[in-house]
């Protein structure tokens, strides 16, 4: 294994088999389907799955699919600790647009067997979804909505992310488009001015490090874009040869090939903030270059 040190958590590099790693949310299939045309003609994998010391995969989903369909063995990792006060769970809200009218949207969750009440302001809003840990919410403008399903309807947070993803499918046969938006960009001050008159935010409920470990003990899977783990420290670039781990060796003589290779690396430590391959980090980034020879 190969060990980067933060100032609060350690990151482990390893590799392990594709099998031990625990999936929490679903892939999306066109996502997934580009990836595995991608990834045949790839010579390096940039960038390690990160994932908890427990297994739980936090970042990386959809290259672990592709791995387990191309018959790989095994798969370079970022472990972190999970339970960890620096690893953090937060969500994805949906953001629609193209609503001419926002009774429709509250008209397809009424359908589906939700209540809807206004709330006064955002403050509100946010009381209540703490409140109500599996109902969601109604964003538009500066109007906010709290949306209650009966509990024996939904149980569970899985459940209720099921039950996001058929309304979404519902709204698009209105030519309703979904965006994917991070929590706080609608928690925050402002947000509502900032909307456009045809744009829908809809607040989802807050994952927990629990609920996503009790879904991974249950064998149940969120819908895709249900979490957003946000981690103190990323490896990137580690650029290793892909080929390795298609190959049937035991596991100790690829781990310590792995670690010999990035041994060889030069290692870059950024702060957070930084824009690489178009792509924004809020985390510490650790940048892995060629070494000068």
């Amino acid at each position: 294994m190969f060990v980067l040190e933060t100032k609060n958590v350690r990151l482990i590099l390893e590799a392990v088999p594709v099998s031990v790693l625990r999936v929490h949310e679903r892939i999306i299939p066109e996502a997934a389907q580009k990836l595995l045309l991608q990834l045949k003609n790839w010579a390096l994998l940039h960038n390690p799955i990160i994932c908890g010391t427990n297994n739980i995969i936090l970042d990386g989903h959809h290259r672990t699919y592709a791995f387990k369909q191309l018959g790989f063995l095994y798969i370079p990792v970022c472990k972190i600790d999970y339970q960890h006060e620096d690893t953090q769970v937060r969500c994805w809200f949906r953001l629609l647009t193209n609503v001419t009218d926002t009774a429709k949207v509250m008209e397809v969750f009424r359908r589906a067997g939700a209540t809807i009440r206004a709330v006064e302001n955002k403050e509100a809003l946010k009381a209540q979804l703490d409140a109500n840990p599996l109902s969601f919410g109604l964003q538009h403008g500066s109007n906010y909505f709290l949306v209650l399903f009966p509990p024996e309807q939904i149980h569970d947070a899985p459940e209720a992310y099921d039950q996001l993803e058929k309304i979404q499918k519902e709204l698009e046969k209105d030519g309703i488009t979904t965006d994917y938006i991070p929590c706080e960009a609608a928690e925050d001050d402002g947000t509502s001015c900032e909307l456009e008159p045809n744009q829908v935010v809809i607040w989802t409920p807050q994952i927990t490090k629990d609920m996503v470990e009790e879904a991974v003990k249950q064998n149940k899977c969120f819908a895709p874009k249900t979490t957003r783990h946000v981690i103190p420290a990323r490896p990137i670039n580690v650029n290793v040869p892909i080929s390795w781990f298609r190959e049937d060796v035991p596991l100790d003589l690829l781990d310590k090939r792995f670690t010999q290779f990035l041994n060889e690396k030069q290692v870059m430590r950024l702060p957070p903030g930084q824009v690489i391959d178009g792509r924004y980090y809020e985390e510490e980034l650790f940048v892995f270059l060629d070494k000068k020879r």
